[in-house]
């Protein structure tokens, strides 16, 4: 082969690597929070996956909704996949909300999804309304929904699962630190019929890339119904970034795929050949 032709195929093979994204998880839905500019309202802002709509004023009885804004950045896990920036909010002194609707409702059928997403409290923790909670509403139809997150009530220290309001609480043993990012994987076994309780199996910073956990904070004390959406729902500072759903742990855990830098260390060093042998 000529060695003109060869480099140039070596040159494309390289460059080909270089833009070529790793494959995506199978996703539900995935909100990156990757939208501009810094400092906005996140209300009205529609990107990522699996939604109905854009983010808008929601959540039982909260009364603002425009105190989550686009911050610069993501807050850091480990090796988890990351993208874009994130979504931040000072301490209130009231209740807030903002909502957005799933483009397919979860638990139409009997069915196990996995939700995650990155939580950072920040400044003086258990600061704002009903000691500063912070965390997400599976949002339903009726009562009960599920929050999962830090409470405002109970073990308030503490990452829990609970009814939205406070009532059944299941409380982990990891405490909530301002300026340490939590990541909160939470398996939902959802069940159609209303005469049988729905489970939820918290875990509470799992290693991403490895093996679902054996065990986990569980609750099933109730049943949830259709989960129609997600709230973001907080009286405290936080920064929350990387909402996920998928079907299996790993969907909503990913990494970066693990053969990618070896590929990309060969195909250079090919190049690099094909360059010194033709000059050579």
């Amino acid at each position: 082969m000529n060695t003109m032709i060869r480099t140039t195929l070596i040159a494309s093979f390289v460059f080909a690597l270089l833009i070529t994204p790793p494959a995506s998880a199978a996703l539900i839905a995935y909100e990156p929070f990757d939208d501009a500019p810094v400092g906005s309202d996140v209300q009205g802002k529609a990107g990522g996956l699996g939604f109905s709509g854009g983010w808008r004023a929601g959540g039982f009885n909260a009364s603002i909704s425009n105190n989550f804004d686009i911050a610069n950045g993501s807050p850091t896990f480990g090796n988890l996949l990351r993208e874009g920036n994130s979504v931040s909010t000072p301490a209130v002194g009231a209740i807030s909300g903002i909502t957005r609707d799933l483009a397919s409702p979860l638990g139409q059928a009997d069915s196990t999804v996995y939700l995650s997403f990155l939580i950072q409290p920040q400044g003086a923790l258990h600061g704002g309304a009903f000691n500063g909670f912070m965390g997400l509403t599976l949002e339903s139809a009726g009562e009960p929904e599920l929050y999962v997150g830090k409470p405002g009530g109970g073990a308030i220290d503490r990452w829990a699962l609970e009814d939205r309001g406070g009532s059944r609480q299941h409380a982990s043993s990891v405490l909530t630190q301002s300026g340490s990012t939590a990541l909160l994987v939470v398996k939902a076994e959802l069940f159609a019929s209303p005469n049988i309780n729905d489970k939820f199996t918290l875990y509470v910073n799992p290693t991403p890339g490895e093996a679902e956990p054996a065990s986990g904070i569980v609750k099933q004390d109730a049943a949830f119904g259709v989960v129609q959406g997600m709230t973001l729902y907080s009286s405290g500072a936080m920064q929350f970034d990387e909402l996920r759903i998928g079907q299996t742990f790993a969907d909503v855990t990913p990494v970066p795929e693990p053969g990618s830098f070896g590929l990309l260390t060969v195909g250079f060093a090919a190049f690099a050949a094909a360059i010194w042998r033709r000059r050579k």
